[in-house]
Order: structure tokens, then sequence, then C-alpha cells
């Protein structure tokens, strides 16, 4: 599975997100209108469709229990997870505990990643994109070693 495309949206007052169609299809049909949802390492939340997360859940069940910094990182990755079913209008509804992640706006981005849908309060994304756009050099550095060095082990 692989999800494309960067979708503009509206949060209604209620917190409800309309997943846009283009988006919709590109959902897993044997999982239904249900997915998990949860605060992004990124400042945005992110949803699972329900066999990526059973993925996700196994490589993080892998974490020491009695190391404290995995598990703050496992409480930090896993805020607000829940699993969110659309309505018959494709309608999602954000709980209030990750409400706060998006902000006050209302103009929300749905943007595909792999094998995960982001969702960004509009005016952050921009921030976060210009951000990273400005320091494309330097982050293309720092990638291109990461993947030169696995193709060499790879190589060994």
């Amino acid at each position: 599975m692989n999800f494309l495309g960067q979708f503009n949206c509206t949060m209604d007052d209620k917190g409800r997100i309309k997943m846009p169609s283009a988006l919709r299809k590109q959902f897993p049909a044997e999982e239904g209108n249900k997915f998990m949802i949860a605060k992004d390492i990124e400042d945005c939340l992110v949803i699972y469709p329900l066999k990526t997360w059973e993925k996700q859940e196994t490589l993080l069940r892998k974490l020491n229990p009695f190391n404290t910094n995995h598990q703050k990182f496992l409480n930090a990755v896993t805020v607000g997870l829940g699993e969110v079913e659309m309505d018959n209008a494709d309608r999602f509804l954000v709980s209030k505990s990750l409400t706060r992640y998006l902000g006050n706006g209302k103009d929300i981005v749905m943007k595909g990643k792999f094998d995960r849908v982001q969702v960004w309060e509009a005016g952050k994304y921009e921030q976060y994109t210009q951000g990273n756009i400005s320091n494309i050099h330097q982050l293309s550095d720092e990638v291109a070693g990461y993947l030169d060095k696995l193709t060499d082990e790879k190589e060994r």
C-alpha cells in the first residue's frame, strides 16, 4: 500500500474531517472504514491503516519496558492513539486529545507518506515544508550518506 498526494481539507467545529475521495480510494478495501490515528513524531497527526499499525506495534513492542527512554518514546508516539471509523459521508472524528495538535485552525492538509497519511494544520505544514526546502542541500547530503552506507553494507 502506498498513499500518494496532498489534499487541502477543512475540520469542522466538531473536529470532523472529510477524507478526500482520491485518498479514500487508496485505503485497503478489506479494512473497511477503520484506521488508527495518533500524534506523529513530526508536528502533526498520523493515520495508519490497521495492517500498517499492526506492523508498527510489533516493532514498538520490541522496545525495552525497563528503559525509561524507550518508554518515553513509546508514550509519545501513542499519544491519543485510537481506532477511528469513517461515517457514511467519509468523515472521521479527531478526538479532543488530538485536535490540540492541529491548533485552532480549521484548514487541514492531508499528505500521503508511503504506508501512512499525515494530517497537518495548514499553517504548520507550510512552515515545516518551507524550513525543509530551505535546508534541502544539507538534508540531501545526510540522506545520501545514509543510503550509501546501506548500499555498502549490502554489498559486503
